[in-house]
């Protein structure tokens, strides 16, 4: 499983990287579907009284439809964690959705 950390506009340090890698195995470890994790970290040019100005957008390749995340914070780190957050609860929902379907599957056939 692949995980790529990139920033838009703005150097990713290492102590970023790294929390975003340690964010990210959280993710790989909810579905042995995961084949590739992306994310964007990115500051906003927005007005100075603005509380949300860094976002990050997960990219989650599954097969079949690739899941998409965004969450803006104050801070980048909180951000990264929001993003975890938010994409662990989208996977664990698309896993019930499918796990239910299966199950009907089976019923329907017997």
């Amino acid at each position: 499983m692949q995980v790529m950390v990139e920033g838009k506009e703005m150097v990713v340090t290492p102590g970023l990287q790294a929390h975003a890698q340690k964010q990210a195995q959280k993710i790989t470890k909810l579905s042995k579907h995961v084949l590739a994790v992306r994310l964007f970290l990115e500051t906003i040019k927005k007005k100075s009284n603005d509380p949300t100005a860094n976002q990050v957008t997960y990219e989650i390749d599954i097969p079949g439809n690739d899941v998409v995340v965004k969450a803006h914070a104050a801070d980048m780190y909180e951000a990264i964690v929001k993003a975890t957050d938010a994409a662990r609860r989208k996977l664990r929902k698309l896993a019930e959705k499918q796990r239910d379907l299966n199950r009907e599957e089976g019923l329907a056939a017997s």
